[in-house]
């Protein structure tokens, strides 16, 4: 079992059966388990990148919404319908199974990709820099067994969602969708204001949380005690990476100046933490998600770290190398 970003609330990161992501928020293993399975299930998807998604068709798609049965990748056979109902009497019908070759491998690439996320968190590799992966990671082994975590859009979702070990009962929530920066703190407000007794996170990056900032102070306002984890490397990541994945130098406005997001947290009368020595990341992550009330974690993170990608191809690693060229010179 696999998933899109969107329903990775589903089940537990220590579910045996559970593979991981697809595409770039996901992994190598459930990348691969899509184009290589005879065949794929899509139940309740419109998930867009379609490169991801196998040409074969040989899919099954189960969608409520007429509209989404084929809109992304040849269907075999299109159920308009709920998925529970649909599952519940497919299961009934389905002979039981005992071949788990394709599941092994599966597992045995999991494996793999989560030693690599493991490696990329471990702050011990950070010197004298905290990568995002760490803060990410740091964050989800703290937080609340039930939380509510929002993402908001941009590089800080690859870090948020690759590095977050969810429990199955987290609830998983953001825009979901491209050019929504800066949607994340309304969310989270929002989500704070309809369960004043969960616990609420926001991972925003600094550009997302610089463009509604006042919104941190409609949270102070009405007393919600969201949790806001900012990841300030000083620029627009997403952007400075599709540029280079172009094959183009990061422009000029791919990086900006900021302001002191702890600082503006105590301004606005709530708490704020700064997170910028790796071995004391784990203790101000601690602190921070123990304090009543509304508080900001501003983590100044190595603007140099690249996200962990299912597959890299040669012509991807030439565009991304002459740009670092072109940068270097700059041109």
């Amino acid at each position: 079992m696999l998933h899109t970003y969107r329903g990775k609330e589903i089940m537990a990161y220590d579910e045996p059966y559970w593979i991981g992501g697809v595409g770039l928020i996901g992994g190598t293993a459930g990348t691969d388990a899509v184009q290589q399975a005879e065949l794929l299930v899509m139940l309740g998807t419109d998930y867009p990148y379609v490169d991801f998604l196998p040409k074969h068709g040989n899919v099954i798609q189960v969608d409520e919404r007429a509209l989404a049965i084929g809109r992304r990748a040849p269907v075999k056979l299109g159920v308009v319908g709920s998925v529970r109902p649909t599952i519940r009497a497919l299961l009934e019908r389905l002979p039981q199974r005992t071949d788990t070759a394709f599941l092994d491998r599966a597992q045995e690439r999991r494996a793999a990709w989560d030693r690599m996320l493991d490696e990329r968190a471990d702050p011990a590799r950070a010197g004298d820099k905290i990568h995002p992966q760490a803060v990410a990671r740091a964050v989800s082994d703290r937080a609340a067994t039930d939380a509510i975590l929002v993402t908001d859009t941009g590089e800080v979702t690859l870090w948020a969602a690759n590095w977050l070990r969810q429990t199955g009962r987290q609830r998983i929530t953001g825009s979901f969708n491209n050019a929504a920066v800066g949607t994340g703190m309304g969310i989270a407000n929002g989500a704070q204001l309809l369960d004043r007794q969960r616990q609420v996170i926001l991972h925003v990056g600094d550009g997302g949380l610089t463009m509604l900032l006042g919104e941190f102070m409609t949270a102070v306002e009405h007393e919600l005690a969201v949790k806001v984890v900012v990841y300030d490397n000083s620029g627009w990541g997403l952007v400075h990476l599709e540029m280079e994945g172009a094959g183009l130098p990061a422009a000029k406005g791919t990086g900006f100046p900021n302001l002191d997001f702890a600082a503006f947290a105590r301004a606005c009368g709530a708490q704020g933490f700064t997170a910028r020595d790796a071995d004391a990341l784990d203790a101000t992550v601690a602190e921070f998600l123990a304090v009543p009330g509304p508080a900001i974690l501003h983590a100044l993170v190595d603007p140099a770290e690249v996200p962990a990608m299912p597959h890299v191809d040669a012509k991807q690693a030439l565009r991304f190398g002459i740009a670092k060229v072109r940068e270097l010179i700059g041109r």
